[in-house]
């Protein structure tokens, strides 16, 4: 099968990803309860060094925190919702936001390469250009820069995932594909 039908049965497929939102502190077990249930799940984690007292362990904390990625069919899309711990999907405009399968895909390379260095934040941040990232493991990604800290911290908004992260990467490392136009005191694409 050559790249462009594979592309193709992509595109078929009916299977999608989706965001879930979980209670708190929820996440691994709703990912525990719905992959026994045979349904595929992505719950991104990160490393940390946590402290109790004088003792000190790294533990495993979710990436987005409340968030766990579902990729379901029609038929499976409401077991989702009767799985212990989950709220509701992700929607943007009342719909539930689907999330392309290279996006997911280049988040776990991601998160193999550099989940030390990511730090995730739901605030309100302005916006600013659309970029490209040119090199590293988010090779290819298109995002939007809401923030850029000092000469190699930048803040890309993935508008699929709904949340903001931010990143350890020079701005060599990427392209601008787009500024935003200003209208009546307004950014907007």
């Amino acid at each position: 099968m050559n790249s462009i039908e594979g592309e193709q049965y992509k595109q078929q497929s009916p299977y999608q990803w989706f965001a879930v939102y979980t209670k708190s502190r929820a996440e691994k077990k709703a990912l525990k309860e719905l992959e026994q249930k045979g349904i595929e799940c992505y719950l991104p984690v990160r490393a940390i060094r946590r402290r109790w007292g004088k003792q000190s362990r790294v533990i495993e904390v979710p990436l987005i925190t409340c968030y766990l990625f579902v990729r379901v069919s029609r038929r499976e899309y409401y077991d989702v919702l009767v799985a212990n711990g989950i709220l509701r999907y992700i929607c943007f405009d009342g719909k539930p936001a689907v999330i392309p399968d290279y996006q997911i895909d280049n988040l776990k390379i991601f998160m193999e390469k550099e989940s030390e260095q990511v730090e995730v934040t739901s605030e309100h941040i302005g916006k600013g250009d659309l970029i490209r990232v040119t090199e590293g493991p988010l090779k290819d990604v298109q995002a939007e820069v809401t923030e850029v800290r000092g000469k190699r911290k930048l803040v890309l908004r993935f508008r699929t995932l709904g949340c903001n992260i931010h990143v350890d990467m020079g701005t060599n490392r990427v392209e601008v594909l787009k500024k935003p136009e200003k209208k009546t005191g307004v950014l907007s694409y």
